[in-house]
C-alpha cells in the first residue's frame, strides 16, 4: 500500500504536471469507484448511475489548481470551489502523459512493479478513470484490486468528510513535537509500538514499511508494548520518524508492490531498507538474520541483535 512518502511523491509530481490544466473529457470505466459528496464510500459500493453522471458533469470544464495531501489521502483542488479526494488504497496508481511523452512512449508503462512484468499500454483493463485535458494531456487512474476511490466534495462540505476528521497529526509538520508524540503514545500504552505507529488516528500516514524502518533505527522491537518502552527509547523513535520519511520522499517512494511514480517509473527507497521485506537476510549493520513477527495483523521485520 502506498504510504506517506509514496503519496507525497505523487502529490509533488502531479502538482507540477496538472496545475492550470483544464478538463475536457472524463471517462469512468468503474462506476463504483467514484462518488459525489462528503459521505464515506463503503468497500461494498453500489453503482449509482446518477452519481456517476454528476461526477463527470461536475468535473468537466474544471481547472486543476493544486494537489495536496492529508495522511494518505490526495486532495485535488479544482476551480469552482470543488475538491476531488482520492485514496489509492493498496494498488492505486496515477499515470500522466502529456502530448510529447505520449508520442515518445506510445503510452506504454510497467503497470505492475515486478522484475519481469510486461509493459502495458494505457489505458489498460485496470484503468478505471481517465481525465483528458484540453491540451491533449491525459491522466489515468489504475487500480488492480479496485479498493481505491475518488469523490468530489464541495469546499463548503469539506468539514463533513469523516476521513479528514479522524487523521492524527502530520509527522512532517512543525507542530508534531516530541511532546505531541509522547502524549499520543501514552494514550495507547497497552498496544504494541508498531501498531501505534501504523494507526492513522495516532500519527498520520507512517504505515507498515516506514514503521519497520523507524523502529530499526531507534533500536526498538516492533512487538513491544508502549507501556514498557522507556522515555529515552520513545525519544529515539520520535527522532527517526522525520528523517526516515524524508529519505523515502527523496528516493521517490518504495516500489515494493504496485507503487509506481506518475511517469510509470519506480521509486528507489527499497535500496535503503534495512529490515522491511528482509526476513531471512543478514542485517546490514551486524550480520544477524532478520526475523519477522505479526503485529496488528501486519508483518513486522526486525533485527534481533540491533533491536531490543
Amino acid at each position: 500500500m502506498p504510504e506517506l512518502p509514496e503519496v507525497e511523491t505523487v502529490v509533488r509530481e502531479l502538482n507540477k504536471k496538472l496545475k492550470g490544466r483544464l478538463v475536457k473529457v472524463v471517462v469512468v470505466n468503474s462506476p463504483k469507484m467514484v462518488g459525489v459528496g462528503p459521505a464515506t464510500l463503503s468497500p461494498k459500493r453500489q453503482i449509482e448511475v446518477e452519481k456517476v453522471k454528476r461526477f463527470i458533469g461536475t468535473i468537466k470544464g474544471k481547472e486543476f489548481v493544486s494537489v495536496t495531501r492529508r495522511a494518505k489521502l490526495l486532495i485535488f483542488n479544482l476551480s469552482g470551489s470543488w475538491s476531488m479526494l482520492v485514496h489509492l488504497k493498496m494498488t492505486g496508481q496515477f499515470i500522466f502523459e502529456d502530448a510529447k511523452l505520449q508520442e515518445r512512449t506510445q503510452g506504454f508503462y510497467r503497470l505492475l512493479n515486478k522484475p519481469h512484468a510486461p509493459l502495458v499500454k494505457m489505458p489498460s483493463k485496470h484503468t478505471h478513470v481517465v481525465f483528458k485535458f484540453t491540451d491533449g494531456s491525459v491522466l489515468y487512474f489504475n487500480d488492480v484490486r479496485k479498493f481505491g476511490y475518488m469523490k468530489l466534495v464541495h469546499d463548503k462540505e469539506m468539514g463533513q468528510v469523516r476521513e479528514l476528521q479522524e487523521f492524527g497529526p502530520e509527522p512532517l509538520n512543525k507542530n508534531f513535537t516530541e511532546l505531541c508524540f509522547f502524549t499520543a503514545v501514552k494514550k495507547h500504552n497497552r498496544r504494541q509500538i508498531k501498531e501505534i505507529l501504523m494507526d492513522n488516528k495516532v500519527v498520520a500516514g507512517i504505515g507498515n514499511i516506514y514503521s519497520d524502518e523507524i523502529l530499526f533505527h531507534a533500536r526498538v522491537r516492533p512487538n513491544r508494548k508502549a507501556v514498557g518502552i522507556k522515555n529515552y527509547e520513545l525519544s529515539n523513535i520520535y527522532k527517526y520518524i522525520k528523517p526516515v520519511l524524508l529519505k523515502g520522499i527523496q528516493a521517490k517512494g518504495s516500489s515494493v508492490g504496485d507503487f509506481v511514480r506518475t511517469d510509470g517509473s519506480v521509486g528507489q527507497m527499497g535500496k535503503y531498507h534495512f529490515v522491511y521485506g528482509k526476513r531471512g537476510r543478514k542485517c546490514k549493520k551486524c550480520g544477524t538474520i532478520i526475523e519477522s513477527i505479526k503485529v496488528g495483523g501486519r508483518t513486522g521485520s526486525y533485527c534481533p541483535s540491533c533491536q531490543k
